[in-house]
């Protein structure tokens, strides 16, 4: 009789598992996690603070139930053996899946392949699989939700929600976000004064720039700054270029931070390399704008820049003139004055900003 109850209490309590079994609900447009998130950073931008923390948590829920939804969509076409003998590659998946009219699934791979392409899942359509599982993260909502703990002074747990959207950054729908979340947690370490973060969060955006990390390109380049040489004021731009346009306030900030701390040459490296970079984009749009244009000496070079309003904006909001100005002086304080003289004398002449311009001039005084 207690066989007879115990086998009886299995098949109920298995019965329980099976019709408690519910399918994802496939998710409505209007509860789409990016448009609760975007009805999130409206309310942030209207420092309704509240109301945007309730939407950016309610936008990762979504995001899980969509992700749930996916992947019972694409583990149920992709289970039977007619798919899996047609291997992994996302071509012999598909024309399976298409004959077999599973056209959710077909939509949702076609959807990945066409935003990352095949070879991001090393083509194989259960690697992709396998990524859409991970993706139930929502790096942009941690991003919100941490500028909110950052405005409330939380900014221990703000720090941690920029750390957690940094780390997630694989699966931010624009991958470009992941410096605007870099630069928040640097700003945040400046804020907070926590010096270790700091030069953390400043690196790891440098981390990216493959010119911070070549010692060749950089000791060319010094090599030409510490040569007592007036002419190397304009063969400094003639010769290098490097192209990174997100990494000039992370080496403006580091050169700082590095100069306070005694290290002189390691300053010098950084101005000199936010200064090539500014100078290789300015240079690009230059030509781009006036053909005819070529690069010919320092001076001719601000005097064109001082043609076009939105490259003075860009300039001033990047510290480019500061940059230049302090690469020069750091130069001048590592022992060649007559480089920095020169330097000098170009900026107090032909300097679009008038601040900048005063400033090489008393330096030339003082001299």
């Amino acid at each position: 009789m207690n066989l007879r109850k115990l086998i009886f209490s299995s098949v109920l309590a298995l019965c329980a598992q099976t019709f408690a079994f519910v399918a994802p609900k496939r998710p409505e447009s209007k509860d789409f996690s990016w448009r609760i998130l975007e009805n999130a950073q409206v309310e942030f931008d209207l420092a309704h603070y509240g109301e945007a923390m309730n939407l950016a948590n309610r936008a990762k829920q979504n995001r899980c139930a969509e992700v749930e939804w996916e992947v019972y969509v694409l583990e149920g076409a992709l289970s039977p053996l007619a798919v899996r003998r047609a291997g992994e590659f996302f071509d012999d998946v598909l024309k399976v899946l298409r004959e077999r009219d599973e056209h959710e699934a077909v939509a949702l791979i076609e959807k990945y392949v066409n935003l990352y392409g095949v070879d991001f899942y090393g083509n194989s359509v259960y690697g992709m699989l396998d990524w859409v599982k991970a993706k139930a993260v929502y790096p942009e909502a941690d991003f919100l939700i941490g500028k909110i703990y950052q405005i409330e002074g939380e900014f221990g747990t703000a720090y941690n929600f920029f750390e957690k959207a940094r780390l997630e950054r694989d699966y931010l729908d624009i991958p470009d976000t992941h410096f605007d979340i870099l630069y928040s947690m640097v700003n945040l370490a400046r804020e907070s004064r926590n010096l270790k973060n700091y030069e953390e969060a400043l690196l790891l955006i440098l981390d990216s720039d493959p010119r911070f990390h070549d010692t060749t390109f950089q000791d060319a380049y010094m090599r030409i700054l510490s040569l007592e040489i007036p002419e190397n004021a304009d063969r400094f731009f003639m010769l290098f270029r490097a192209d990174s346009s997100n990494s000039l306030n992370a080496l403006y900030e580091l050169g700082n931070l590095r100069y306070s701390s005694g290290k002189l040459d390691d300053a010098i490296r950084c101005s000199a390399l936010g200064t090539i970079e500014a100078f290789t984009h300015i240079y690009e749009t230059l030509t781009e704008r006036d053909t005819t244009y070529s690069f010919t000496t320092f001076e001719d070079f601000l005097e064109e820049c001082g043609k076009y309003d939105d490259i003075l904006e860009w300039c001033e909001s990047n510290h480019v003139w500061e940059m230049m100005f302090q690469m020069v002086d750091r130069v001048g304080e590592g022992g060649n004055s007559v480089l920095a003289e020169n330097f000098f004398r170009k900026i107090s002449d032909t300097m679009p900003d008038a601040y900048w311009r005063a400033e090489a001039k008393a330096k030339l005084s003082r001299r």
